[in-house]
């Protein structure tokens, strides 16, 4: 995701993993996404799972553990938000959706390429050529918001999903969507104290051409007394 030396390396190794883990749960199936994914493409050829699986990491799983990231920083720096640290939640909601439009987890995607020879945004393109889709840039194109400093708050008309057929379906924005509030609510509630341990100004953001979020969140609180399961 980062774009490092050993991306190459490290996506042939992602690759084989998920290959291995596929073969696995062909034999031993359990209750778990892999599995699902093989009882559901009874069809599907053993390469169409694993780029299926490959896929469920990078554009879902990814993004929704940047979402989770992003937004507690935001809570965390933002004094708008200070009173969903110190008991309240109404907030939580607003920060996940104003994330969305400004540190959009999913940056661009590569990449699509025209079938035919084309005018999009006043710009020509030729059948085959390379696109790059930019949502943190449309989320902030002025035909879309005029004016930036006006509150996003309850509009979720952001291209952080996508759009079109090709848009993250509706329930898989909704399982991101309760995957992520759950994480951030649950640590508020165990974590009240929670604060950063650094500077705001000292946040690192991953060097990412394709992700937004952080490369490290340091954070103090007071620990919880221990339970035994």
């Amino acid at each position: 995701m980062d774009g490092a030396e050993t991306a190459v390396e490290s996506q042939a190794a992602f690759y084989t993993a998920c290959r291995e883990l596929v073969a696995a749960k062909r034999e031993h199936p359990g209750a778990d996404a892999t599995s699902r994914l093989i009882a559901c493409s009874p069809t599907g050829s053993e390469e169409e799972i694993v780029q299926d699986l490959m896929v469920m990491f990078a554009a879902a799983h990814q993004p929704t553990a940047e979402w989770i990231g992003n937004t507690l920083r935001l809570m965390l720096t933002d004094e708008r938000f200070a009173l969903s640290l110190s008991g309240g939640r109404r907030s939580v909601g607003w920060a996940m959706n104003e994330v969305l439009w400004e540190d959009t987890p999913s940056q661009n995607v590569a990449g699509r390429w025209p079938t035919r020879d084309t005018v999009l945004g006043g710009q020509r393109l030729h059948a085959g050529d390379l696109l790059v889709l930019g949502f943190a840039a449309a989320n902030t194109d002025p035909q879309v918001r005029p004016d930036p400093a006006v509150s996003t708050q309850g509009n979720s008309a952001f291209l952080s999903f996508g759009h079109g057929e090709h848009g993250c379906p509706m329930t898989g924005r909704e399982s991101a969507e309760t995957i992520a509030r759950a994480g951030i609510e649950a640590l508020l509630d165990r974590l009240p104290d929670v604060d950063l341990a650094v500077p705001a100004q000292d946040l690192l953001w991953r060097p990412s051409p394709w992700m937004r979020g952080l490369s490290a969140l340091p954070v103090r609180f007071t620990p919880g007394p221990r339970t035994l399961g």
